[in-house]
Parts: C-alpha cells; sequence; structure tokens
C-alpha cells in the first residue's frame, strides 16, 4: 500500500514489523515505545531538512542544520547503518523460515541467535536507544510537565537537607562507575549469550 510505505522513512513495512519483532525480543517495552520508529527516522535522517540528528530541544520537535564536515560523517555513518540492516533484516526472515515476524518465539529466538553478532548488537543498541531516548528521536514531542522523576524539594528558607554526595572512598574502585563503564558490554554479552527472554 502506497500510504503504508509512506509512513517509514527507511524501512518498508515488512522490514519495520520485523525490527519490531527482533527489539521485543531484545528489550522489554521497547514495542510500546515504538522503539522501531528510532531506527527508521535514524536511518532515514537525511531524508528530510534539516536531516533528524540532533534535536534541538525546543517544544518545537525541530532539529538543528549540520555543519558540512558533521554532514559528512553523519551521512557516511548512516549509509552505513542502512546496509547492515538491508542485509540482516532479510537474513533474519529466511532463518525464521520466511516471515520472522510471524514465526513462532523459538524460531525467532534461533534466527536471532544466529545472526551476525555485529547487526544483533545494533538493533540491541537501537532498542535501548529507542526505548528509553528522548521522544522527539521518535518524532514525538518531548513529554509536557514536570520531570517523571522530579527534583526533591526542600523546605523554602531552609530547613534539613541531605549529606553533600562525597565521592567514593572504599577499597578499590568506586564500584558504581566500574557498572556503568561496564554496562553496555554486560547487555550485549546478555543479549548475545540469549538471555533476552523467553
Amino acid at each position: 500500500m502506497p500510504s503504508e510505505r509512506r509512513q517509514w522513512l527507511f524501512f518498508t513495512p515488512r522490514e519495520a514489523a520485523v525490527v519490531r519483532a527482533v527489539m521485543a525480543l531484545l528489550v522489554p517495552g521497547s514495542h510500546e515505545a515504538d522503539a522501531v520508529r528510532y531506527a527508521d527516522r535514524l536511518l532515514g535522517a537525511f531524508t528530510v531538512e534539516p536531516p533528524l540528528v540532533y534535536a534541538s530541544g525546543r517544544p518545537d520537535g525541530s532539529f538543528l542544520p549540520l555543519t558540512p564536515a558533521q554532514r559528512t560523517g553523519w551521512q557516511r555513518r548512516v549509509a552505513e547503518l542502512g546496509r547492515v540492516y538491508r542485509a540482516g533484516v532479510p537474513e533474519l526472515d529466511r532463518l525464521a523460515g520466511g516471515d520472522f515476524a510471524g514465526a513462532p518465539s523459538a524460531d525467532r529466538h534461533r534466527a536471532l541467535r544466529a545472526v551476525p553478532a555485529e547487526f544483533r548488537e545494533l538493533l540491541f543498541d537501537h532498542a535501548v536507544e529507542g526505548t528509553y531516548g528522548d521522544p522527539v528521536y521518535r518524532g514525538r514531542p518531548a513529554p509536557a510537565g514536570p520531570p517523571v522523576l522530579p527534583l526533591p524539594m526542600y523546605p523554602v528558607g531552609g530547613g534539613p537537607r541531605p549529606d553533600p554526595v562525597t565521592p567514593y572512598g572504599g577499597p578499590g574502585a568506586d564500584p558504581v562507575a566500574v557498572l556503568a563503564r561496564h554496562f553496555t558490554e554486560a547487555a550485549r554479552s546478555l543479549a548475545a549469550a540469549g538471555g533476552y527472554g523467553g
């Protein structure tokens, strides 16, 4: 359907269905967050002006123009990502018996384990970014009103305040810093090992 095709900047409707199904296996909540839309807008970033690369932060959801150097670098990166998706999505379909999105769960998991790690990791990264990133990158306005996790309020004119945060002073490396540094690597390893769901 031509009108259905126009809703996507990069994906065909079939490719979008496959990517949506894969992301749902990799990152819980990615289907509800419409993370596939994030990947589509990134891969189709240069189909509009200014390209959908750097959100302006304005309430209108607009994007900033790119410098010539930024444009060149991003065009190369987006083109390479597009090639990985164009090769990987049909391979997922093939490995799942011809229709990844409609295949039984066991076939989907088997197909996902069989694709090259580069593509699986890219899907995982985009699922995380699309699920937890700013909604403007999925083509939606930023939510109005206070943030989901508001800052703590303190009494006007003083009152008890929490102790200031102090740097970790225990033995060895700061465990929170170590965890943050290795989170992405650990999450990718979990996904690659098949620990992305039943």
